[in-house]
């Protein structure tokens, strides 16, 4: 490798760590990360608060003083709630005088209307209602509701102009289902505390798998964190995503720019394309280190301070650092070699588009894999050269991980690939750099990686 490739990368890297971009995507990427969790804690309570008055129609004439009594419950009980709720169903003991409690839920207000005998003359009534804002829901319980043999009317219709909300919905079904089996229980003479005695479920602890340890000892099965078995391949595989972006649409911005500006000719005089091109997927590379080294230690002192050391993958480090160095050098050429054909970035985003497309379809299948990363379209999704830095990732950092020869085998296809696309990314750079004029197509990009 020549000298000047290592000159080229330096500068790339002292330009890059020292811009304005680079501060603020430190400042800024824990915000992506985590703002729509601080966003949603800081809009938990401005909520909607009005009254929702909803008119019931009882044909069986046995529910509705069960509703009412269920909304007074309902508007006392779960409207209302204080720091000290929230600390106790987090499981932390509370001391001292009550909290303030604050409305976060919209009150339930029930209006007995009498059934008639035009039950479309009256949902119309009852609907019109709805749309003049003077009821916000219908509730029609059926004659037959408490018959188990069912019957000509035995169901519950709600009507509503806003189906999104399904906060009176589920209170509804949950009140219903409970009076509609506490009587039917009593009709057929059994007892209802024995019934729930029977249908309480049992625990369901997740462990892993039963080892063994040295000098053959069994060791017991750990319990499994669902907290690091989702957040901690979640967490890995955004981090990644976003630092190639933030490595490779530099360089394609870069390689137009001085093409526009004619800087590249006279680079030319100097070095060569190739290690032209090299020194800066090297430079942004070390880059992408840079900013990841600069995450990991402030992730590493944050999980010190919560005592949660044992959610950081710390054994994940290198195998990280491997798949986004090939990540960077593998896309990266490919942008490269797009922006020195390109005369500004309108002419680029057509070209950019395939590139773009590969980069999100691992993306796309995160859940699949997160959720089955054994199985087999997982296996030869992360095998795939293209998508195996961020699938192998995932399925390495799920419990119990994927044999050794799995992330060794997807290493050796992606190092191929991305030596491939250098080489490629190398004689469409030499030959676009100096071109000027019409935009190419694929197609030319095809033929000047073939024929140089």
């Amino acid at each position: 490798m020549s000298g000047k490739v290592w000159v080229v990368a330096g500068r790339e890297y002292r330009v890059s760590v020292r811009s304005k971009s680079f501060v603020v995507a430190i400042l800024l990427m824990p915000v992506f990360m985590f703002g729509g969790i601080g966003v949603q804690l800081l809009m938990e309570d401005r909520v909607d608060t009005d009254t929702k008055q909803v008119a019931v129609v009882d044909r069986s004439g046995k529910l509705f003083e069960t509703l009412a009594t269920a909304a007074e419950q309902y508007n006392a009980q779960e409207v209302y709630r204080s720091r000290m709720d929230r600390n106790t169903s987090a499981g932390q003991e509370t001391s001292g005088s009550a909290a303030p409690r604050k409305q976060v839920r919209s009150k339930i207000a029930l209006q007995q209307v009498a059934p008639a005998k035009d039950r479309e003359a009256q949902r119309l009534e009852l609907s019109d209602r709805v749309r003049n804002k003077e009821l916000f829901a219908i509730i029609e319980i059926g004659a037959d509701i408490l018959n188990p043999e069912g019957g000509a009317d035995p169901g519950i219709m709600y009507y509503s102009n806003s189906p999104t909300y399904e906060d009176i919905q589920r209170w509804l079904r949950r009140v219903v289902s409970d009076r509609v089996r506490e009587v039917r229980l009593a009709q057929a003479g059994i007892d209802q505390k024995l019934v729930e005695r029977a249908m309480t479920p049992p625990s369901i602890e997740s462990l892993g798998l039963v080892t063994r340890g040295e000098g053959g000892k069994v060791e017991s099965a750990k319990q499994v964190n669902q907290l690091q078995t989702f957040m901690v391949p979640f967490g890995l595989v955004m981090l990644m995503w976003v630092a190639v972006m933030m490595a490779t649409q530099p360089l394609l911005h870069g390689a137009i720019e001085e093409k526009m500006q004619r800087i590249s000719e006279v680079l030319l005089g100097s070095v060569r394309p190739f290690d032209l091109m090299l020194g800066k997927l090297i430079g942004f590379v070390g880059m992408a280190l840079t900013l990841i080294g600069v995450y990991s230690i402030g992730i590493y002192f944050v999980a010190r301070h919560f005592d949660a050391l044992d959610l950081v993958p710390i054994a994940m480090l290198g195998w990280f650092v491997v798949y986004l160095s090939l990540a960077i050098l593998m896309f990266g050429s490919l942008f490269l070699a797009v922006g020195a054909c390109c005369n500004d970035l309108r002419e680029a985003q057509n070209l950019v588009m395939p590139i773009m497309l590969v980069m999100v379809l691992p993306l796309m299948a995160l859940g699949t894999v997160l959720r089955f990363p054994s199985s087999q379209f997982s296996t030869v999704l992360s095998l795939i050269p293209f998508a195996t830095p961020m699938v192998m990732m995932v399925r390495q950092a799920v419990p119990p991980g994927v044999p050794i020869w799995q992330p060794m085998v997807g290493v050796i296809g992606t190092l191929l690939t991305t030596l491939l696309c250098v080489w490629a990314a190398g004689r469409i750079f030499r030959v676009g750099l100096l071109m000027q004029g019409k935009p190419p197509k694929l197609t030319d990009l095809a033929k000047w990686a073939i024929r140089g």
